[in-house]
């Protein structure tokens, strides 16, 4: 490895004085290091030198730091400061000290269900507010999960997310672990690849094993294409979650939104999870415990004393004497009655010659019979039982269009089983509603059967592109389609805007929602285009009458002079610096639209223009569309 951008004590920029090189990633070095000015400890992340080489790879690294440090969330690791020092570019953030949750799983921590699925929802609140915020992490692993002083998670690498991909080497196996299969395919990673990573995460945490392995990157990789989660067990509850949200084709996987809504829905503990800090020095040995007895009919391991060949204490026999205390203990059950021994009297004789009596052994004997006469009983009773010979038939209701409680209610009183076999998302069936069942309606059953019910997931949402604003229809439309939704732009819903240029999109609905953040997949988007400046009328006041005899010249009405530029090239007007009201006036001067991207793009948050595509003084077309690049 190289020799490392910064030494101990060195301060950064006069303010960041390095304490130790916490490692070197693929993209960045990581340091711990102390903010003078605030007195607090915090982690400096430095673009590597062979990245920094490439121009495009440091443009995109200081939007992505803009971008997170206007990033807030309970379980986002905030980022606090970026900068330039002697070529070198480095993003400030957020001291975690409770380690990663790779850490955690290594020293043999397994997650109850619960837990698994409280983590899950905590990590998945934080990618529903990425994913709305236009940013794709698309490197969600253990080790990018780190926990705070007080064990809260909290995802990293944010300012990191999707740099520099098509200047790296071959992917290594602790990331194709994680990889969706679109992104073992080659494609990009999407907010889809995200929720694909957490639940591949959750199912390691909570079983001890990944579910696809493999001894190379391909092989692994190419053991999730098509294929489900497994099954387990000891995922409880969690197992038709991570299966809906591991769904191999991502237009049909869970959203981050609908996974962190249904695993709130099972947990038992309101409150996000706490984590102990995981110790990588755990022993060896530590893990290991021999397995208990089995309680069951089958092989019982040998205890100690007879694998040593001890012995434990005889325990003492108290047998109740037949006749008296002071009788000898018999010897003998002979029933014959020898002589007795001369010069002793009768009621001297030895306990040998006592005869056993005979009701005790008639007693036994009738209990034994009637024992095993019962045991025959309760075993043809349960098999008449199973048989179902003493079951009715039963008509199955129909609970199509009802909701599970509803169902229930409905079944309760003919004996049968209610089951939720399946979720599915339906344009036409509303949520939580049963759209489907097993048997039928209508066929006969008996009493005990299980109705398996399939249950409306409502129409499935996809998030909405973000930038559509001020952009023109062809362009909005396309980036709809991309996302499997439709654009229209009817004439008759075009709108009055000062602020957007002539065929730009000034708002779009779904429904009745304005500008809504996601919608049902294939709907439809209206998309409303500005029809200019808003046309403002000016009322002339009657004129004087003549004090004099009208003459017969006739003045034409008064017109309007409007100076029209040519419809030739011209040049790109500089905007760097600029508001949005400065920007949007010079543009309109120069009549060309333009469209935004960066922070808050598409939006009337933006602040300043940074820069545009083309330079300004570029030689452009009349109404040519211009880049410009905000903050």
């Amino acid at each position: 490895m190289s020799a490392a951008t910064f030494a101990p004590d060195h301060e950064v920029v006069g303010r960041y004085r390095i304490a130790e090189l916490l490692g070197v990633g693929r993209t960045a070095e990581v340091y711990r290091a102390e903010d003078r000015s605030l007195h607090r400890t915090v982690v400096v992340k430095v673009l590597l030198a062979g990245l920094a080489s490439h121009e495009d790879v440091r443009r995109a690294f200081r939007d992505n730091i803009v971008r997170a440090a206007t990033l807030s969330h309970p379980h986002l690791a905030r980022v606090y400061d970026g900068g330039q020092e002697s070529g070198s570019i480095f993003v400030v953030s957020e001291y975690l000290s409770g380690g990663s949750l790779e850490d955690v799983l290594a020293a043999g921590r397994r997650f109850s269900p619960d837990d698994a699925a409280r983590l899950g929802r905590d990590i998945a609140s934080a990618l529903t507010y990425l994913h709305a915020n236009g940013i794709v992490h698309g490197a969600l692993a253990p080790t990018k999960l780190l926990f705070d002083a007080e064990g809260r998670v909290r995802i990293t690498d944010v300012s990191l997310a999707g740099l520099a991909d098509q200047y790296r080497g071959r992917p290594t196996l602790d990331q194709v672990r994680y990889f969706s299969p679109e992104q073992a395919l080659g494609e990009p990673a999407g907010p889809a690849s995200d929720v694909y990573a957490l639940a591949l995460i959750l199912f390691e945490a909570a079983t001890g094993t990944v579910p696809f392995d493999g001894l190379t990157t391909e092989a692994m990789a190419q053991a999730r294409i098509g294929a489900p989660l497994p099954v387990r067990a000891e995922l409880g509850t969690l197992d038709m979650l991570l299966a809906q949200a591991a769904i191999p084709d991502p237009l049909l996987r869970l959203d981050a939104e609908q996974f962190a809504a249904r695993l709130n829905a099972v947990v038992k503990e309101p409150a996000p999870l706490s984590v102990a800090p995981g110790n990588r020095a755990t022993p060896l040995l530590a893990n290991f415990a021999p397995p208990e007895p089995r309680t069951s009919i089958g092989f019982r391991p040998p205890s100690p004393d007879q694998i040593a060949g001890g012995t434990g204490p005889v325990p003492r026999v108290t047998a109740r004497p037949l006749i008296s205390e002071s009788a000898p203990l018999a010897r003998s059950r002979s029933r014959s009655r020898p002589t007795p021994r001369a010069g002793r009297p009768r009621h001297a004789q030895d306990f040998d010659e006592v005869p056993l009596p005979e009701e005790p052994r008639r007693r036994r004997a009738a209990f034994l019979v009637a024992a095993v006469v019962l045991v025959v009983l309760a075993l043809a009773a349960a098999a008449v039982w199973k048989s179902g010979l003493l079951n009715r038939p039963q008509t199955v209701p129909s609970l199509v269009s009802l909701d599970y409680q509803q169902a229930a209610q409905v079944i309760r009183n003919d004996g049968f089983t209610l089951r939720v076999g399946a979720h599915a998302y339906s344009s036409s069936v509303r949520a939580n509603t049963i759209m489907a069942q097993s048997p039928p309606p209508g066929t006969r059953e008996k009493s005990g059967q299980v109705i398996s019910v399939t249950v409306s997931d409502g129409p499935r949402m996809v998030p909405v592109p973000t930038g559509l604003l001020g952009e023109n229809c062809a362009t909005a439309s396309a980036r709809l389609q991309s996302a499997h939704l439709t654009g229209q732009c009817p004439s008759s819903d075009a709108v009055a805007s000062a602020s957007v240029p002539v065929g730009g999109v000034v708002r779009f609905r779904v429904g009745s929602r304005v500008n809504p953040t996601s919608a049902p997949v294939r709907s439809i988007v209206t998309l409303e285009l500005s029809s200019g400046p808003p046309v403002t009328s000016t009322t002339t006041p009657p004129a004087t009458p003549p004090t004099t005899p009208p003459t017969t010249t006739t003045t034409p009405p008064p017109t309007t002079t409007t100076t029209v530029a040519g419809e030739g090239p011209r040049p790109v007007p500089n905007v760097v610096g600029m508001d949005q009201a400065q920007v949007f006036a010079a543009m309109r001067k120069a009549q060309l639209y333009f469209t935004t991207r960066g922070p808050h793009a598409g939006t009337s948050q933006w602040t300043t223009a940074v820069s545009t595509q083309p330079a300004p003084g570029t030689s452009v077309p009349w109404h040519s569309t211009i880049i410009v690049n905000v903050r």
